[in-house]
């Protein structure tokens, strides 16, 4: 096998899980997929949970029968979620490709019923659609370089059920279009119908992804809900969207691994701003220790092995 082109800053010089193969098609078409990620045991309690949160929530909320429903920062909201942060079949890719220095910047459940045919006349992707296409940003944009966006940040989606029928409610990605500037002169996305990739997978599949591709949502016109899981890797030095500090319940026996990716020091300490804050402040996650980061002495600990 040949040795991997790793872009994290942190990256280890030997990948520790991602081939060749995946590294190529993350570069090149910004994506590539993992058939059995999840085992049918994990698929099964995590449904459990899913159905769980969202009949709760549906009826809270008033909710219709087709009505989608989106919760963020769900590390915070059940355990089972929390503990997909570091999934001992991912975890070891996303360092390969973003480095150890990493943390959640977001993560999702999303439902998606069966749909009214009414609701579903728009194009794939349309402006006026339920769903339009876009890439992840935050407000006013990632900086670009000639309109392409750095590697920032990337994404993992676990689907947990069958999307292996078209207009099934799978995302859409447009291969490659995280390699060149997005939209045209009038601010339109630039989408070519071939590239675009319908991700049809069966339960337990997982996409690895760069969230600067654009990507849409088909409707869903089978006859059971899309349900599926995201979670957003990115930097340490970049502020995270779905939370500032986690609650403190939430962190509640984490491993330091998982405080680290949770967006805290992986000491416990609090000291965000280093020992001597008043005279001179040292960000932690701009100038962390190996001891504040221990996803470096694990991921140190894989490469050995």
């Amino acid at each position: 096998m040949q040795t991997a082109t790793l872009h994290g800053s942190s990256a280890m010089s030997r990948p520790l899980a991602i081939t060749a193969e995946q590294q190529r098609q993350f570069d090149e078409d910004g994506f590539f997929l993992m058939e059995d990620a999840l085992s049918p045991a994990e698929v099964e309690e995590l449904i459990d949970v899913v159905d769980e949160l969202y009949a709760k929530y549906r009826k809270e909320r008033g909710l219709g029968q087709h009505d989608p429903f989106q919760i963020r920062n769900i590390v915070a909201i059940h355990p089972r979620f929390r503990a997909m942060i570091d999934h001992p079949k991912i975890l070891p890719l996303v360092v390969d490709v973003m480095g150890y220095n990493i943390q959640i910047r977001t993560s999702h459940m999303d439902v998606r019923p069966p749909m009214r045919p009414e609701d579903t006349q728009k194009g794939l992707g349309a402006k006026d659609s339920f769903f339009p296409w876009h890439s992840d940003a935050p407000n006013f944009g990632w900086p670009t370089v000639d309109g392409v966006i750095p590697l920032m940040e990337m994404k993992v989606g676990y689907y947990l059920t069958d999307l292996t029928q078209h207009n099934s409610g799978a995302i859409c990605v447009v291969r490659g279009s995280h390699r060149r500037r997005q939209k045209d002169g009038d601010g339109n996305y630039i989408v070519d119908p071939a590239d675009i990739v319908e991700v049809n997978v069966r339960p337990g599949a997982a996409l690895v992804w760069r969230t600067a591709l654009l990507h849409a949502v088909t409707p869903n016109l089978a006859s059971h809900a899309r349900k599926c899981l995201y979670y957003g890797y990115n930097h340490r030095w970049i502020r995270p969207s779905d939370y500032d500090h986690q609650e403190p319940s939430v962190l509640e026996g984490c491993t330091p691994v998982q405080l680290q990716l949770l967006g805290e020091l992986g000491t416990g300490s609090t000291l965000y701003n280093g020992e001597d804050p008043l005279v001179h402040p040292v960000s932690r996650y701009w100038r962390p220790s190996d001891e504040e980061i221990p996803l470096k002495a694990w991921a140190e600990e894989q490469a050995g092995q």
